[in-house]
């Protein structure tokens, strides 16, 4: 028998725009096997693009642990509703409830404001697919590449 897994401590952090590199590998790391799943070869410059766009500072946090850098959270908190736009995690740390942990704080988070969170996923991802199922996120719509999921309070 197992015992029941700690919680994992984790703090965030407002990412500066000096943490493009390290998030960059992380996009990688993170990223790269499930691009290749749907889209095929890894287009370095092209991903690269998407990842500079997408990278805005202001909008971004740093999720840290034993003071160091492990992921990515971007959420858009609107009155109605809240995006969680992207949530990646080194591989090192995957797997352990860091993830679990991050959303359930942010399902609080959305619980109190009584508001949804919504997401979408690459659907080549099936253990985030089952993470958030787990969380009690329902599928609410798809597109050729990716699920749309729901949570609600």
């Amino acid at each position: 028998m197992s015992s029941p897994r700690a919680t994992p401590t984790y703090e965030l952090r407002s990412a500066k725009q000096e943490d493009a590199d390290f998030l960059w590998s992380l996009r990688q790391a993170a990223m790269r096997a499930h691009v290749e799943k749907t889209w095929g070869q890894w287009d370095e410059a092209q991903q690269r693009k998407f990842f500079d766009r997408g990278f805005v500072p202001r909008e971004t946090r740093i999720i840290m642990v034993d003071g160091q850098p492990a992921g990515r959270l971007d959420v858009s908190r609107a009155r109605l509703e809240f995006f969680l736009g992207l949530i990646e995690l080194l591989p090192a740390v995957q797997g352990r409830g860091l993830g679990a942990a991050v959303v359930g704080d942010l399902q609080a988070e959305a619980r109190t404001k009584r508001v949804p969170i919504r997401l979408q996923l690459i659907k080549s991802n099936d253990a985030a697919q089952r993470l958030y199922e787990r969380l009690g996120f329902k599928l609410s719509g798809e597109t050729k590449t990716h699920l749309l999921m729901l949570w609600e309070p």
